[in-house]
């Protein structure tokens, strides 16, 4: 989970590998092994993150076979429906990426933070909320679990701005889960120094999750007190430069937005060199000053999805956890419906999981994860699409 159904590496060009599985073809990028043709690995987010024999590959490749072309045919059938605005997107969806939905974990490590945000949980002067820090060790063991227990192959490392992790702190994880189980990496730290990022993607780390929130530096400026708008798009833009995959995005149905700043929220999501749109629906938090606030309706947030799905066929767009908020019967496959093709699931430890509290009420606090992985399969089984996520 992401499965990463292993592919045979059949080209090599510099950096980039070209791999086939089933038939397809799709390219990655080789930092980290020095690969021969004829060898498996496993790909996630366009990066080779694990090299593995034939003898590992080809069960793994027989298992997936039969159903990988059964799930191929359900999606295609759902896809030839284009009435509505979500068809339409969907349909897009299947014609340019087919039936792969990647599906990452999500380790909640800190819920301390340094900044005031209008809609967070989380933010420092929220007195009721009960605060933890995982330790290192803690932290390590979480990730080891997740890949090595419930089959994971892309995590994302997630905390409020918490000055505790130093450099040194996060370079000892990152370090560490690397070393042990190379995955696809994701950071999710808020704006740390450029350094701080340098120093993590020379251990392995290739991913950050850094959410713009709105695209009016008015409304930001309202929402952030702490940030600085440019700043914050300046450390997007010097990230994806320094070879980063970018996860960006904002929050859908905040008091203040015009349709006019969503449109142009979409817009700036679509960026050069965004890797993945993550956005979803502000739910209010109890102890912020928004908390009177209405909830935005499934239908805006959807909208949302399907304009960014026509606008960008290629992007990969997240069905955010907020959206199963929303509506925990059917707010995942919702979003999957409507131009949706990834999911993330949440591993923190279950005694910390409830205290992560950025808006009440989330969907998954009181499962296990490996609950979630369950239900999780079943529902892509149901809609046709293949728990992977092998290139570019």
């Amino acid at each position: 989970m992401c499965y990463a159904i292993p592919g045979k590496v059949v080209e090599i060009n510099d950096k980039t590998v070209t791999v086939e599985y089933f038939g397809e073809k799709r390219k990655a990028r080789n930092e980290f092994y020095d690969l021969k043709l004829g060898e498996y690995i496993y790909a996630q987010g366009g990066f080779v993150i694990q090299r593995m024999s034939e003898r590992e590959a080809l069960p793994v490749l027989e298992s997936w076979k039969e159903l990988f072309f059964e799930l191929q045919e359900i999606d295609a059938k759902l896809a030839k429906n284009t009435k509505s605005l979500f068809d339409k997107a969907n349909a897009v969806r299947h014609k340019h990426l087919g039936n792969a939905c990647c599906v990452h974990g999500i380790i909640e490590f800190s819920n301390y933070c340094k900044n005031n945000c209008a809609y967070c949980g989380l933010r420092k002067d929220n007195a009721k909320i009960e605060r933890y820090r995982m330790s290192v060790d803690e932290i390590v063991e979480t990730a080891e679990n997740a890949i090595n227990k419930l089959g994971f192959k892309a995590l994302v490392l997630q905390s409020g701005e918490d000055d505790l992790y130093t450099d040194e702190k996060l370079v000892e994880i990152v370090k560490r889960i690397m070393s042990k189980s190379p995955i696809l990496l994701i950071l999710s730290l808020g704006e740390r120094i450029r350094e701080t990022y340098q120093k993590l993607y020379k251990e392995g780390a290739r991913g950050v999750l850094l959410r713009f929130e709105t695209s009016n530096p008015e409304l930001f400026k309202k929402l952030k007190p702490e940030s600085d708008y440019d700043k914050r798009i300046e450390l997007i833009k010097n990230l994806r430069d320094m070879g980063y995959l970018i996860f960006t995005g904002f929050l859908v149905g905040l008091p203040g937005q015009e349709e006019a700043d969503l449109i142009n929220d979409i817009e700036l999501t679509n960026s050069p060199g965004t890797d993945m749109f993550s956005f979803g629906p502000f739910i209010p938090h109890p102890q912020t000053p928004l908390a009177d606030a209405k909830l935005p309706t499934m239908d805006i947030v959807l909208t949302a999805i399907a304009r960014a799905r026509i606008l960008n066929p290629e992007a990969k767009i997240l069905v955010t956890t907020a959206m199963e908020t929303l509506d925990k019967e059917n707010g995942a496959k919702l979003g999957l419906m409507s131009g949706g093709n990834s999911l993330m699931i949440n591993l923190t430890p279950q005694k910390y999981r409830k205290y992560y509290e950025i808006y009440p009420d989330r969907a998954g606090t009181n499962k296990e994860a490996a609950k979630q992985v369950e239900e999780t399969l079943e529902l892509l089984r149901l809609i046709g699409r293949a728990p992977t996520d092998l290139g570019i």
